[in-house]
């Protein structure tokens, strides 16, 4: 048999591995291979990229690098993957939790017991809750994974830990009488669309901001759900800044067309009329987004400030302290009381598919069920 002639990359049995070079922390050089590609070109292709990442020291190699050291590095070229609301988050457990902690040990002595001792301190001496110290070890073990395919360590030591169990969280429901309570508060209000559309339509605070007037069809008596508003990267700054702008739904299931009723459509009509008036006041002034939720002069309304307005809202209502998003399973549940059809709920709330509609409401579903024989033993005993 004829032997491979050696190269970079080289055949190494049935798949081709290249080789790089980078320095370790005292300048060493150190020669690391990465191998298990198809083919010659895909090896070509990533010994590329690895030998770009050595310029811009994104790549660390040696059993004294640190975690601190190795997440700054790798986060800097993952985040570009990520979309902003995640990019926001996995910065913030990088700094203000793992760093602070733990970021100063050497990744070769990272090991379960100390990963999983780290996760007991955040919520013992932090008083960090569950939901947050488990999204902490997902962050790590991405991180630590992509460590592992860099060669830097042989074991991903977060597969040996199990992070805190989180609680189911049980949705505050407000009752269709404390609905209708809201609603006739709201009723000629500053937030009046948007509390209204976000009651009787069961959508997210995004979908309910980043409704148009072109896609309300007053003829059918439809509206179509197409876009949201939420943080988005600008991409022309340095910094990569965020900011509040409109964006398209994440899943096709998402965009969907549901039908509106009069009282829906006469507060869209009243909501009309404003902005008319505020385009006439503010001229060149207001900036028209064509949105029908949004600035009194058309700009894109935060989600954040519509969530302080609806909890000041419920304050003055005297209603329970509930989450916006609350009042879509305020809706769903009350579709379920009025046994509209589970595939009809589904599409309405732009679910993937009636399963994800099943395990989300199960406890209401159920409930409904149980209804008849709770009846049938009340009357007959």
């Amino acid at each position: 048999m004829k032997r491979q002639k050696q190269g970079n990359p080289y055949l190494r049995g049935n798949t081709w591995t290249f080789i790089y070079y980078v320095k370790d922390e005292f300048g060493h050089r150190k020669q690391v291979r990465k191998g298990g590609y198809a083919t010659k070109e895909e090896a070509e292709k990533d010994l590329k990229i690895y030998k770009a990442k050595v310029e811009l020291n994104q790549i660390f190699v040696g059993s004294e690098i640190t975690l601190d050291k190795y997440l700054i590095g790798w986060f800097s070229e993952h985040k570009k993957k990520l979309q902003p609301n995640t990019v926001n988050g996995y910065n913030g457990i990088i700094q203000k939790h793992i760093i602070p902690e733990i970021g100063d040990v050497q990744l070769k002595k990272l090991s379960p017991t100390l990963i999983q001792n780290f996760y007991k301190t955040l919520m013992d001496k932090k008083s960090l809750s569950a939901k947050t110290v488990k999204y902490v070890h997902n962050v790590l073990k991405i991180g630590l994974n992509a460590a592992v395919d860099d060669n830097l360590i042989a074991n991903n030591p977060c597969l040996k830990v199990k992070p805190p169990k989180v609680p189911k969280y049980k949705s505050k429901i407000l009752t269709k009488e404390q609905m209708k309570i809201l609603l006739s508060y709201a009723k000629g209000s500053k937030y009046e669309s948007e509390i209204t559309i976000a009651v009787m339509l069961g959508l997210r605070r995004g979908e309910v901001l980043g409704l148009k007037f072109g896609d309300v069809d007053f003829d059918r008596h439809t509206i179509s759900i197409e876009r949201q508003v939420s943080t988005v990267r600008d991409d022309t700054k340095k910094r990569n800044e965020t900011y509040y702008g409109i964006k398209c739904l994440k899943s096709e299931s998402s965009c969907r067309v549901l039908a509106i009723n009069s009282e829906i459509e006469n507060c869209i009509r009243r909501k009309r009329q404003f902005i008319d008036s505020q385009k006439k006041k503010l001229g060149k002034d207001y900036v028209d987004n064509d949105l029908i939720c949004c600035k009194e002069n058309g700009e894109v309304l935060s989600p954040q400030t519509l969530y302080h307005a609806f909890k000041m809202m419920l304050e003055k209502c005297g209603l329970p302290d509930v989450r916006f998003h609350d009042l879509r399973h305020s809706y769903a549940t009350l579709c379920i009381d009025l046994n509209v059809p589970i595939k009809t709920l589904s599409q309405s709330l732009g679910h993937s598919s009636t399963a994800v509609t099943d395990h989300v409401y199960a406890d209401s579903i159920l409930a409904k069920q149980e209804l008849p024989d709770r009846i049938s033993n009340a009357v007959f005993g």
